[in-house]
């Protein structure tokens, strides 16, 4: 008697959890397990990873933690659900409490005690941007890909992007954050936003190494991920040409710089037509000035009729000035069309928050942040754009047309108004020294409309902001302020040398040899407001100099303090023949190199800013150098 066996069904697999987490020897990572959504964050993955990094913070096994993903790092928050929370009122809380959850990861993440480590390999965007940012080691590798795209779905830079938009150099923070624009590869190292720069197919044997430190203190892990450092090669796979640099990024800071977003596109504008911005500036009152060839400052602030192709009689007015290279002429007119496309609300409020982040600490922006994240979820007038934005955006994906913004232009736009929405936000938290009866009392207050622009005064606002929502905790270190080298300066700590630092050099170096001041520096007027002539420095005279060494160790304090010996670290008091002897860019570039230990990618960085902020001039019996605003 013969017998058939009967098929069995295929067994069907289990599905995997949205968040894997791994430990490897001493090591800790979490693995972003999401790839059909891109990583996308949900509410569920924010809850799992911040439980088990805290976890792992506390675990004395725990020696340093990895953030990953599969096939890219992540591109941002789940969007589609979080507009789909906000369009029904019995779901709106749930899209507040995303927010909420996700700001208080991402402070969690500034404030870890073990170092952390993000490999930013691939999509790094939105929310993977919050995930990313805040640790002290940011790795970019040739595939990554790096954007804060909100102002193109009608929403606000978030995740604390307003405070690290508003310290990178110049106005390049304002720039990626209102134009929604990309960065690609390598240069996401070169601009600041990583701190290192590892090609892809060198990521398994640098986690290998990483998790088999021995010592796995800031340091050693910082020269551990140095070694995997690959220069820049011509034609290579995934080295793009970068784009931020020279006459587009000296333009950048020049249109970017004011506060009022109709500013912004009327620079960008007169660059279009090819006419230079070179001298201008921004009033206290938030209007422009520029000082053209007779002398006079003259208010760029007057009433330019019509959206595009408008230039104001004060630029013409400079129009003596040399003339726009072709290549800023491109970039600004692709810009100045990028920013029309984007919501102008959005663009509003994003310009005025990363404006006052500047001041303020990493858990201070943050609680802004949830005050105005609360009130695009709540708040009939902005909640529109978000909702309209990512429908045609992220669900139709364009195939029904561009997302319908209210209102329509910047111009309509109020600014004031505005103003006063990030201001509110930034004053929702309730002061723990306040009685119950004086809470009750600002609750009351509290519960005025957010005012908006007149021209948006037929869609009335249904919900009011109040207070930042319940269990809205940031734990902060002992310091208290999210600041200190856990929450803001050790995200600088282990990267490439700000432009900031580099102009610190050239000044000291230029105050110790006694030549010209710029006339900014003269009044001690701070870096990013000078509005001098410049400042110049001469060609070393073999020895360096007391004020020099103060300026370079204040350059890596952190790097050096960590060293055990500052000053050996530092190689202050040591000069070279080759540093005597050449021109005084060398003798810079090889102060601030000693200063990074040889960081691969240091000489390359100051080089780049000294060819496009510095020009020579004859100083003495030498040349110098010459910094120019």
């Amino acid at each position: 008697m013969s017998t058939s066996a009967t098929p069995s069904r295929p067994a069907v697999a289990e599905e995997e959890p949205f968040v894997l987490f791994h430990e490897r020897h001493s090591a800790r990572i979490y693995t972003l397990n999401r790839p059909s959504k891109l990583n996308a964050l949900s509410h569920g993955m924010v809850q799992l990873l911040h439980k088990q990094i805290r976890a792992w913070d506390d675990s004395e096994l725990c020696k340093v933690i990895i953030g990953t993903g599969k096939g890219q790092f992540c591109a941002g928050g789940d969007v589609a659900q979080i507009t789909t929370q906000i369009q029904d009122s019995s779901t709106r809380d749930r899209a507040v409490e995303f927010f909420r959850d996700e700001f208080m990861l991402d402070f969690h993440l500034s404030q870890l005690q073990k170092p952390y480590v993000v490999i930013m390999d691939g999509f790094t965007m939105g929310g993977g941007v919050g995930l990313s940012m805040h640790a002290p080691f940011r790795i970019a590798t040739e595939r990554t890909m790096f954007a804060m795209p909100e102002t193109d779905i009608g929403y606000f830079t978030d995740v604390g992007a307003t405070h690290f938009l508003a310290h990178l150099d110049g106005q390049l923070g304002t720039y990626l954050g209102l134009s929604s624009k990309r960065v690609q590869g390598r240069e996401v190292f070169e601009c600041g936003i990583a701190t290192h720069y590892v090609h892809s197919r060198n990521i398994p044997l640098l986690l290998e190494r990483l998790s088999r430190l021995e010592e796995a203190n800031h340091s050693v892990i910082d020269e551990t991920i140095d070694e995997f450092y690959e220069h820049r090669t011509p034609g290579a796979s995934g080295d793009v040409a970068p784009y931020l640099v020279g006459d587009v990024r000296n333009a950048i800071d020049q249109a970017f710089r004011p506060r009022d977003p109709n500013q912004i596109i009327e620079n960008l504008d007169a660059l279009s037509g090819g006419i230079p911005i070179h001298n201008s500036a921004v009033l206290d009152d938030g209007k422009s000035k520029v000082s053209t060839t007779d002398g006079q400052d003259r208010d760029t602030s007057v009433e330019v009729p019509g959206e595009k192709g408008s230039v104001s009689a004060s630029y013409k007015a400079a129009s003596s000035k040399p003339a726009v290279s072709v290549a800023v002429e491109t970039w600004a007119k692709e810009t100045a069309t990028a920013l029309r496309e984007r919501s102008p609300t959005s663009i509003c409020i994003t310009r005025e928050a990363i404006f006052q982040a500047k001041e303020m600490t990493l858990k201070a922006a943050f609680e802004m942040e949830m005050g105005l994240a609360q009130a695009f979820c709540t708040d009939e007038i902005l909640a529109h754009d978000f909702v309209e934005g990512v429908q045609a955006k992220l669900i139709d994906k364009g195939k029904k047309g561009p997302p319908k913004w209210r209102p329509s232009t910047i111009r309509e736009v109020d600014m004031n108004a505005m103003r006063e929405v990030v201001h509110f936000a930034s004053s929702l938290t309730v002061p723990p020294t306040v009685t119950k009866a004086q809470d009750e009392e600002k609750t009351k207050k509290s519960t005025k409309a957010i005012p908006f622009s007149s021209s948006s005064s037929s869609h009335s606002s249904s919900t009011s902001a109040k207070y930042l929502p319940e269990g809205f905790v940031l734990e902060a270190v002992a310091s208290g302020d999210g600041g200190g080298a856990k929450g803001e300066d050790v995200r600088v700590a282990f990267g490439l040398p700000t432009e900031d630092a580099i102009r610190k050099i050239v000044m000291e170096m230029s105050k110790e040899k006694g030549k010209p001041r710029g006339k900014g520096e003269e009044k001690g007027e701070s870096s990013s407001e000078s509005e001098g002539e410049g400042e110049t420095v001469g060609e070393g005279e073999g020895k360096t100099s007391q004020k020099e060494g103060e300026a370079v160790e204040g350059l890596v304090d952190r790097k050096a303090k960590g060293s055990g010996d500052a000053m050996t670290a530092l190689g202050v008091g040591r000069t070279t023949t080759a540093t005597r002897a050449a021109d005084p860019r060398e003798k810079i570039v090889e102060s601030i190199m000693r200063a990074y230990k040889g960081k691969p990618g240091v000489r390359e960085r100051v080089y780049e800013v000294l060819e496009r902020k510095c020009v020579e001039r004859k100083a003495g019996n030498g040349s110098g150098l010459e910094w120019r605003e």
